[in-house]
Parts: structure tokens; sequence; C-alpha cells
């Protein structure tokens, strides 16, 4: 059988008639990437942008997280690439939106808050698949050579390039952020057209269900996108008048999800338990929760915690930014139960964690629990003697006495 075979029937079972419109012939079926100079000259133009991204830091280096999805990506793909010998890899941007992006090369990118937000792996799986076929349908390129829209993503890639040199120069802000939200979003879920958007949710639907995932949860997973207005960023909701609104998009999904259970030899796939994708993305967890403490999102901050707890339980930082999250919320009280439970569950799994030892005494110190403080400033100089701030604490302690 032709190791193409699988992938293109899957494909023709969920969206034979969107791809027939199609301006480029898909990955899997040429036999080799870039195909002409003008492909060549955008891979060489995206690699640029994308350079510049890691020198700014805006790229985190999470190589835990990046085998995890790669082994996802694997799994759905197969062998349909192998021939082309490209590499795929997938790169993790500190950023709490939910995004998501294809390099025409190959190479995903993936926001921290995108990675959180997802319920399990069948639904991040939707999500990557979606990616993965703008990716193998080169819908970059596709967009490119249409000279209207080839204005408009120019104009993105380029303040791409503004933003990566704002973060690196140190002039970031709330308006450089929502802007870079709006840009992304547009590129994942707006920036390409009706047909191209279709087709790649359509074909994602199929890999997914190469993998053995269920089909359904790419609804929730997609559903998930409306939720970025809520981040600063762009609302998919609003969207170039030549570009499927994000409704229009999950009714579609749940039509072909529809069609395909009606087909002969359907098999429900499954959904991974939460733990296995909580375990997988783990350090996300943590970086995007230490990104809402700054953004005052307690209550997300809290969530992508429980779930890192579900799996590292054993993580004293985890559980001492737990109770920052209670704190920083109610930063005077009165009740500081769930803070100081929090602070205590860390020193339980490391006795020498400086950092709990301090806010716990800054909370009792509050609430005029004299002894108790006294003891947690104490433990946290015996830890920390050298610490900047180890002479504030001594005033405190004098003033305790």
């Amino acid at each position: 059988m032709n190791k193409h075979f699988v992938l293109i029937a899957l494909s023709t079972l969920f969206f034979a008639s969107s791809a027939q419109g199609a301006k480029l012939d898909p990955a899997y079926e040429i036999e080799a990437l870039p195909e002409n100079e003008e492909e060549t000259a955008l891979w060489e133009r995206a690699h640029g942008h994308e350079n510049r991204l890691r020198e700014a830091g805006t790229i985190l280096d999470m190589p835990q997280v990046e085998q995890y999805v790669a082994g996802l990506a694997d799994r759905m793909l197969g062998d349909s690439l192998d021939h082309l010998g490209v590499e795929l890899k997938f790169v993790i941007v500190e950023e709490p939106v939910l995004s998501a992006w294809a390099y025409p090369y190959g190479t995903i990118g993936l926001h921290t808050g995108l990675l959180v937000r997802m319920d399990n792996e069948a639904q991040f799986a939707a999500i990557l698949a979606h990616e993965l076929s703008h990716f193998m349908q080169r819908h970059t390129y596709a967009e490119m050579l249409d000279a209207e829209k080839q204005g408009k993503i120019g104009k993105g890639l380029g303040f791409l390039a503004s933003l990566a040199l704002a973060k690196e120069t140190g002039s970031w802000n709330k308006g450089v952020m929502d802007a870079a939200g709006e840009f992304w979003e547009n590129l994942s879920t707006s920036g390409y057209s009706k047909d191209n958007e279709y087709v790649a949710d359509e074909e994602g639907l199929a890999l997914m269900a190469r993998a053995g995932y269920s089909i359904d949860e790419a609804i929730p997973a997609f559903e998930a996108l409306a939720e970025n207005a809520a981040y600063g960023a762009a609302d998919p909701r609003k969207m170039w008048s030549s570009h499927p609104r994000l409704e229009d998009r999950i009714e579609n999904l749940e039509k072909d999800i529809r069609k395909a259970k009606r087909e002969k030899g359907y098999v429900a796939g499954e959904v991974p338990e939460p733990e296995i994708y909580y375990r997988g993305i783990g350090p996300a967890l943590m970086v995007n929760a230490k990104l809402d403490l700054k953004e005052r999102q307690f209550g997300r901050m809290r969530d992508a915690l429980t779930r890192y707890l579900a799996v590292h339980d054993e993580d004293a930082e985890a559980h001492f930014l737990l109770g920052e999250s209670f704190r920083n919320e109610r930063p005077l009280g009165p009740d500081f139960a769930q803070a100081q439970a929090a602070y205590r569950a860390a020193l339980e799994r490391d006795p020498a964690y400086a950092p709990a030892y301090e806010e716990l005494g800054m909370t009792l110190r509050i609430q005029r629990h004299d002894e108790q403080a006294t003891a947690a400033f104490e433990n946290y100089l015996e830890v920390a003697s050298d610490a900047p701030d180890a002479g504030i604490i001594r005033g405190y302690l004098e003033g305790l006495k």
C-alpha cells in the first residue's frame, strides 16, 4: 500500500469537496518542498522572522513540551511526509493568549495560553492538527500568491519584526501586546481565506481520527478560542469579510462530525485522561501561571496550577504560587487561610523553600499572630540569611518582640 494512501483516504472522507478548490498540491502529494524559487523565498523570509523572535527571547526553551507535541504530531501524520525530508519543529511562545500558527516550512508556534486552556490531549490535538494542515496544504504560500492578501499578511509579518524589536529593547507595552495578539489571532484563526480555513479544520478532523482521538473534542477546543477577547487579544468573532467567523467554522465542524459518524466503518475515538496532557505540557502550565500573576488573572492562574499540581504535587514552587494567587488577590485579607495553607503545603514539600516562610510570616503579621509570624520569619532568615530583604525581615522581628 502506498504510504500516503491512509492520509489521503481519511482526508477524502472529511473534505474532498473543499479541497477541490485548493490552488496548490498538498505536501504529501508532491516530491519536494519548497517546490520553486518563489516558495523558497517565502521560507527564507519566514525563517528570518522566527530568528528575530528567538533573539528577542519570545520563544521559550521547553524541550519536554516540544518533544511531547512532536510525538502527537507523529501519531497523526505517520510517514506521510517522510519522503520530503522536512523536519517539523514546535516552538513555545511565552504569551497567555490562545493562539497558534504554522510557518510555511513546518515549524508550528504554540502560545502558552493555548496549551494551558485545552482540557485534554484530544482537544489540543484538534488545534495542532489544524496548524499541521495549514502546513501540509501550503496555505501560507497559497495566500501569498493572492496579491490582495499578500499586502495584509506582509504587513503582519512586518509588524512581527517590530514586535520582536520592542521586546528586545524593553519597550514592551499593552498596546504592543494587543497588536501582537491581534496579528497572531488573525494568522491562526482568521488569517486565511474561507476555503483554506475550512480545509484546515476538516483535514484536522481526519488527522484526529487517524490518531484515534475523539473528533467530538474539536468542538470545545475551537469554542475556547472565542475567549481571546478576555486576554486583551483580538476577538476571533470579528473577522475580515473574506474570512469565516469562528461560529461558522464550529457549525461546519459539527456538520462534518455528524457526516463522519454516518460513514461505514466509523470508529469512535478516545479522550485520554487529562493528567496525560497536563504532564506533557507541565512547564508551560507553570510559565503561564506566572504570566497570569503579573496580569492579575488569579482565576486563570489557579486553574493552571491546579492542573499542574494534579501531576506534580511534589513541587514546592507550584504550591507557593498557588498561595501567591490568593494573597495577591486580597493582599490585606482579612482571611489568609487559603494562602497560608498553600504556603505550608510548599514547606511540607521543601522545608528550605524560603519564599514560603517569608510570605507566611507576612500574612501572619498582618493578622497579629505574632508568635507564628516570628517563627516563620526566623525560619526564613535561617535558610535565606543573605537575602536582599533580610534586613527588613530582621526589622519586622524587632517589632514583633
